[in-house]
């Protein structure tokens, strides 16, 4: 059989992945790792804390592709036994490795003398290769065979399962593959305020005539396009990839708010910052969630003042100055009341802008005029006010999320626009 020299398969080793106890997320980091350098995961399998599955699973790997990665099992205790697993198939006995052993007594010097446990993380199959682990007390290692192929071991925790994916295996795996072989080159884009299928509707054949193809990335907060193109030079398909991002530019306008993998919290801080506004949150059924959000990236305090988290009709009106006779007759989850949220954050703190938000996100609290779902936005700005009116689908949570990236939404519309809530509203309710 001939095997593919850009498949490689991966082996997660651990009774805890197999009950659910622990989630294995290093899988997916190792295949965007790989797919960067033009190596393909074709197939995952989970095995348990033996020695025998390992064998078997790993056996069948090789007859496949060729390379596997292993992960997990690569501890002090008797259950970790994927090194003798790993020699028993290459046919190798485990060597003592003194340099890691003296390189662990080393890392313990501080706590006290080593257990003699740890004496076994400083086998390795004969012949083998070692990737320092800086971060923990297992280091990676590659075993290769001309016939059978080749196998790097590597520690579960996912910090120190990271780091030697990205600072060793991705260099040595490049090293060894075949120049020639076509890689992806990608380009991102973000939109906020469109749902997926309209982006598909819109999108439809546009790119057919290019090499390149797209991926929507629906997330709970937004919809982002991927766009790829292959080859074994990014010459190759810059221009592709230049043309694909013009049109869907046409395409989708405003719906973009940035070429990339920064949040809209990050785009919206900048903008913030380029025009030397402060701004202030006024929040209801988020809670504190744009204000978090906002304040995630480093250097906030150029650009946020505060917020102001008024669950309760009381808070409204004393923090904010929300008229009561408003909230009498209009609700609290209502236009009127938004706009005077947002005009009171603003005021009140003296910055020159303020988003604001109020809504039922559920489970109960709803009626048949105002379901569960229901929010109004609004931005100030100025003298200007811009609102909008939203009904969001979801669980509390997907609510919550929805409502803070949809404020964020609008804050950047009124921003780009700069003409008011007239010259908003053609924007924002455009889906």
């Amino acid at each position: 059989m001939t095997r593919d020299r850009t498949a490689v398969e991966l082996i997660a080793i651990g009774d805890e992945l197999l009950s659910g106890a622990t989630i294995d997320t290093n899988a997916a980091y190792i295949a965007l790792e790989l797919e960067a350098i033009g190596l393909r995961v074709t197939r995952k399998s989970t095995v348990a804390d033996a020695e025998d599955a390992i064998a078997d699973a790993l056996r069948s790997a090789l007859e496949r592709t060729g390379t596997v990665i292993t992960t997990g099992g690569l501890g002090p205790t008797r259950d970790d036994v994927t090194r003798s697993a790993v020699a028993r198939v290459f046919g190798r006995p485990l060597e003592f490795r003194q340099e890691l052993w003296e390189a662990l007594q080393r890392r313990w010097a501080r706590r006290g003398p080593i257990p003699e446990t740890n004496r076994v993380q400083a086998e390795v199959p004969a012949g083998g290769t070692v990737f320092p682990n800086p971060r923990g007390t297992a280091p990676g290692i590659a075993v290769a065979d001309a016939k059978l192929g080749l196998c790097i071991l590597l520690p579960g925790p996912p910090d120190e399962l990271r780091a030697l994916v990205r600072e060793a295996v991705v260099p040595y795996l490049a090293e060894r593959a075949d120049a020639s072989v076509r890689r992806p080159f990608r380009r991102y884009l973000r939109t906020a305020g469109i749902a997926e299928s309209a982006i598909a509707q819109r999108v439809g054949s546009a790119l057919d005539d290019l090499p390149v193809d797209v991926a929507f990335l629906p997330e709970i907060d937004g919809n982002d396009l991927r766009l790829t193109a292959w080859g074994s030079d990014e010459s190759e398909v810059a221009g592709a990839l230049d043309r694909a991002v013009e049109r869907l530019r046409e395409i989708l306008g405003a719906h973009i708010y940035v070429e990339g993998t920064a949040e809209l919290a990050e785009v919206v801080g900048a903008m913030l910052r380029e025009r030397g506004l402060k701004l202030a949150v006024a929040e209801s059924c988020t809670a504190g969630l744009i204000a978090k959000r906002l304040t995630d990236p480093p250097g906030a305090s150029d650009y946020f003042w505060g917020g102001f988290v008024v669950y309760d009709d009381r808070a409204k009106i004393e923090l904010l100055g929300v008229d009561e006779a408003t909230l009498q007759l209009h609700g609290a989850v209502s236009e009127p009341v938004v706009r005077q949220m947002a005009e009171g954050a603003r005021s009140r703190s003296g910055a020159e802008a303020a988003v604001a938000v109020t809504g039922i996100a559920g489970p109960a609290g709803g009626s048949a005029e105002k379901p569960v779902g229901t929010v109004w936005l609004a931005v100030a700005v100025g003298d200007e006010v811009a609102a909008r009116g939203v009904h969001i689908p979801g669980a509390r949570d997907a609510v919550r999320a929805r409502a803070a990236q949809g404020a964020l939404d609008l804050l950047r519309r009124v921003l780009l626009r700069g003409e008011g809530s007239r010259g908003v509203e053609g924007m924002i309710n455009d889906h």
